[in-house]
């Protein structure tokens, strides 16, 4: 008689074993519980968190490893502050974007400063859970700020949400 291999006859092993490893290199290196939760709650659901992740993971460079962890803290905040039902946005004229740039620089360097005046960006993330980089990358960009980046900022900070709010934000 003919007997399968005890291997055929198991399951093809999927990444899920791989995505462990990596939420397990994620932990020991100290990042915060609540973005490997998320990370582990949507990796499953969005192919992009994955492949985000396995980016990070075989990337060797501290400095490129830091870029795609601002972008896994984007794309899970994209994906939580996703409206549930189709919303209308606010038009901006074209006209408008060189004045509104400077105002959001301008508004990120008053906050830069209370940062600082604080502890600075470290302490910022650690009172936020928001990855250190992704806060570099929020007050170096030129990006509208995100409504609820706006809020966590705010209370970390002990600030009122009309203070730490400005004319763009709606």
């Amino acid at each position: 008689m003919n007997y399968p291999e005890l291997h055929e006859s198991l399951p093809k092993p999927t990444n899920d074993l791989h995505v462990l490893d990596i939420l397990n290199e994620m932990r020991r290196l100290g990042f915060e519980n609540t973005f490997i939760y998320s990370l582990m709650e949507y990796c499953q659901k969005y192919e992009g968190i994955r492949d985000l992740m396995e980016m990070w993971f075989e990337e060797t460079d501290v400095a490129e490893r830091d870029k795609v962890i601002a972008d896994l803290q984007e794309s899970l905040e994209d994906i939580i502050d996703a409206p549930k039902k189709l919303e209308e946005r606010p038009y901006l004229r074209f006209d408008d974007l060189d004045e509104i740039k400077r105002d959001i620089l301008e508004f990120k360097k008053q906050l830069r400063n209370e940062v600082d005046r604080q502890g600075g960006i470290s302490e910022l993330a650690r009172r936020t859970g928001i990855p250190q980089p992704s806060l570099s990358r929020f007050f170096t960009s030129h990006a509208m700020p995100r409504r609820t980046t706006l809020f966590k900022l705010a209370k970390a900070l002990n600030l009122s949400e009309s203070a730490i709010g400005f004319k763009w934000i709606r």
